[in-house]
């Protein structure tokens, strides 16, 4: 008998095969879902093939397995609900002139991070946090959902509602994370920082 889960899911990434979903109502593991099947219908398929990471969804998933959650699932339908992009990115070592003075301000308080609300012709946009790199295991931690992001995500509906962008990254000698949440997607902070570490 078949596994069937239906709940809100954030989408985290892509492999060749599959999407990595986790489930923000019930928050257990991430799981594997298939990207494309026989039985995919097209409507079905193309809803998948226009999803990116950082998306929320309303799903529903089914499971061969009635009791393992690291099996694979497939999709039985899907609607997505807030189009949120994420973004990681490694050796990225070009940054807004704030991400020094972080830098040096969460070192001299003693504090693993500092952060600093960020603006846009006087308008609020979003923030940037500046942390000690955590090593690989936290940062494949964020690529997979073991270490959640909805927290950071709640902190920009003062801001304005989603869709947001979020931009992961970590320098090239893996000594800062540098987190760019962003309440509005494209804005021109947002383009900067992806073409100067693309």
């Amino acid at each position: 008998m078949a596994q069937i889960i239906e709940s809100r899911f954030r989408v985290l990434e892509f492999d060749e095969e599959d999407a990595l979903l986790n489930d923000i109502v019930d928050t257990g593991l991430p799981v594997h879902v298939n990207k494309e099947r026989e039985e995919y219908g097209e409507s079905l398929q193309t809803k998948i093939d226009a999803l990116e990471p950082g998306n929320i969804i309303e799903a529903e998933i089914q499971s061969e397995s009635i009791t393992r959650q690291d099996d694979t699932w497939k999709f039985i339908d899907l609607k997505v609900t807030d189009e949120t992009r994420f973004h990681f990115i490694e050796d990225a070592d070009n940054h807004s002139s704030h991400v020094p003075e972080l830098a040096a301000a969460a070192e001299n308080i003693g504090e693993n991070t500092a952060r600093t609300a960020i603006s846009s012709n006087g308008e609020p946009i979003g923030f940037i946090t500046v942390g000690q790199d955590q090593g690989d295991r936290f940062w494949y931690g964020l690529q997979m959902g073991t270490n959640t992001h909805e927290f950071d995500i709640q902190n920009l509906e003062a801001i304005d509602e989603p869709p947001y962008e979020v931009i992961y990254t970590r320098n090239s000698d893996k000594s800062l994370l540098i987190f760019y949440h962003l309440a509005e997607k494209n804005t021109k902070v947002a383009r900067a920082v992806l073409s100067a570490n693309r």
